[in-house]
């Protein structure tokens, strides 16, 4: 299952990015999400040690993309994408105090930085599509008497889907909502 899906997941990025240097620097992301995930879900903790590797093998990918493609301001979007999201899950972290895991907010950047590397409002995107998932997959293991409303759930999976919807359905959300 774990080969299946990041093949999966390489396979959208590839089609999505074409070749680019984007390509190679989104795969980094979709293998350490797809590992953080299954670690997460089977026991409740995304390790430092993935989540840090993926940033010092991914970062440096899309500092050479933006390069490369001659937009060296995506730095800075990757920078604000991080603080973004890094403000937003320590804020909840802070309020929930300690409900929402510290793993949670220490991934935050990462995806931050990427999502801010498209478009540093992805990253709220990001954010709301994974709050928005797991909230319907909360829900419904309460209505099937699986969970109730003390049972911890991992999180880490539904920020990596959110961050990957984000990828590749989150600026068509943004355009939606800047027409109105």
């Amino acid at each position: 299952m774990l080969e299946l899906s990041t093949s999966f997941l390489f396979g959208l990025t590839a089609w999505h990015f074409g070749l680019s240097w984007r390509t190679p620097a989104f795969c980094v992301l979709m293998a350490g999400l797809v590992a953080l995930s299954w670690i997460d879900l089977k026991t409740k903790r995304l390790p430092r040690g993935i989540i840090y590797w993926t940033a010092i093998i991914g970062v440096p990918l899309l500092c050479v993309a933006a390069l490369v493609e001659h937009e060296p301001k995506r730095m800075w979007m990757m920078v604000l994408g991080a603080a973004i999201s890094l403000s937003v899950m320590a804020f909840i972290y802070w309020v929930s105090r300690g409900g929402m895991g510290d793993g949670d907010v220490r991934l935050s950047p990462l995806l931050g930085a990427y999502l801010g590397f498209l478009n540093p409002g992805l990253a709220l995107v990001g954010l709301f599509y994974g709050f928005l998932v797991g909230a319907l997959v909360g829900v419904g293991l309460m209505i099937t008497k699986r969970a109730g409303r003390r049972t911890e759930v991992p999180f880490g999976p539904f920020l990596a889907l959110g961050t990957v919807l984000a990828i590749f359905f989150g600026q068509a959300y943004i355009d939606l909502l800047l027409v109105r």
